[in-house]
């Protein structure tokens, strides 16, 4: 079990969960065949004040294969009275009364994750705040760890937009590791100054470069494309985003380097190559199998 009942915060999390409970439950549920009873009975509501695919459907099929039932609003904003989350305690109050077990939470209004925790009514995961999404960084980094074999020592480029939750939840998941050293290559916006300084302190080693050839000499490549097709464009209007992942670019990277990529594609990287390095598929797919080990620590 984890030492919370709420997972509202990356930063909130131990190696020594990750590696003496979380991957080994993680492990033990991807070498048994799908479909289980242990969370059977069990409802889990996705509350979503933004529309999602990957990370909704990845938390519903979850449940699903644990014995449990998911439901869910795709988009809260447009359904009354949850149109706006200023009364998310309410909200959440409502859901236990309707004896669901657990909120997937998905909000980019300030303090809204935080205020729901607060109501202690029923058990809280962030689902993707405004900067932090600590399922997506625990995936990401239990993906590094079954390609590359550990996390310890290794070196990271993260790709694309920084000013975004996946780049800095991962950023401070990487922290509680040792020697991690990340080179960050933005097309778009900044890492928050307080994830950049929460990594310094914690001996992360964080360079910055404007060079695409930075990533050449690195372990692991992590894209993170912008929010909109627009976004895409007016980027690639000033000459700020320009990636093509071919087979020149895929023979210039280090032999075991892998490419992870936490979302679906929306015309942003340009991908002209087939290539088993490429692990965002495995990604996504570690991705349902950690979720389902989270939310059976914290319901079983």
């Amino acid at each position: 079990m984890p030492k919370f009942r709420h997972l509202t915060q990356t930063s909130q999390i131990d190696r020594s969960w990750i590696e003496s409970t979380l991957f080994p439950r993680t492990d033990k549920l991807r070498d048994v065949p799908l479909g289980t009873s242990v969370l059977a009975g069990r409802s889990l509501y996705c509350l979503f004040y933004e529309p999602s695919f990957l990370t909704r459907t990845s938390f519903e099929r979850a449940m699903t294969l644990l014995g449990g039932e998911a439901h869910h609003t795709e988009d809260a904003s447009q359904f009354f009275p949850v149109h706006t989350a200023s009364y998310v305690d309410n909200i959440i109050e409502m859901l236990a009364s309707l004896h669901m077990d657990v909120v997937v939470l998905r909000s980019s209004d300030i303090g809204v994750v935080e205020n729901a925790a607060a109501a202690d009514a029923l058990p809280i995961i962030n689902g993707g705040s405004i900067d932090d999404h600590p399922t997506q960084a625990l995936a990401d980094i239990y993906t590094l760890r079954r390609e590359l074999g550990r996390i310890d020592g290794l070196e990271l480029a993260v790709v694309g937009r920084l000013e975004h939750r996946n780049v800095s939840a991962l950023l401070r998941g990487l922290a509680l590791f040792e020697g991690v050293k990340v080179t960050l290559v933005p097309f778009s916006g900044q890492v928050d100054p307080e994830v950049a300084s929460y990594c310094e302190a914690h001996g992360m080693k964080l360079d910055t470069s404007d060079e695409i050839e930075a990533v050449m000499e690195v372990d692991a490549i992590y894209l993170n494309g912008p929010r909109t097709l627009a976004h895409v464009q007016l980027l690639k209007s000033r000459d700020s985003f320009n990636l093509t992942l071919d087979e020149e670019f895929m023979s210039r990277m280090r032999r075991h380097c892998v490419v992870l990529d936490p979302m679906q594609r929306s015309g942003d990287f340009a991908f002209e190559v087939q290539d088993k390095r490429l692990a965002f598929y495995r990604q996504a797919e570690n991705a349902l199998f950690l979720r389902m080990a989270v939310l059976a620590g914290i319901l079983e």
